[in-house]
């Protein structure tokens, strides 16, 4: 018996609605351009969280949206 795409790994629509939301409100708060480096990095760090078992909405903003100490580099 086959198996269907979701259990096989792949995304859900739920679980690619929340980490969009996720990656929206961290990109706003980081002042992140989607398009930018910055995002992209927010963006496999949270499929990194995703896929090692964070899941909750809450949980993965507070890993990803918080908001660098560090100057930005000119």
């Amino acid at each position: 018996m086959s198996k269907s795409v979701y259990d096989r790994g792949l995304l859900k629509p739920a679980d690619i609605a929340k980490l969009q939301r996720v990656f929206d409100e961290a990109c706003r708060r980081r002042e992140a351009h989607p398009d930018s480096a910055d995002a992209r990095e927010i963006a496999l760090n949270l499929l990194a969280l995703h896929n090692a078992g964070m899941v909750e909405e809450d949980m993965l903003m507070e890993a990803v949206g918080f908001r660098r100490l560090e100057p930005k580099s000119a």
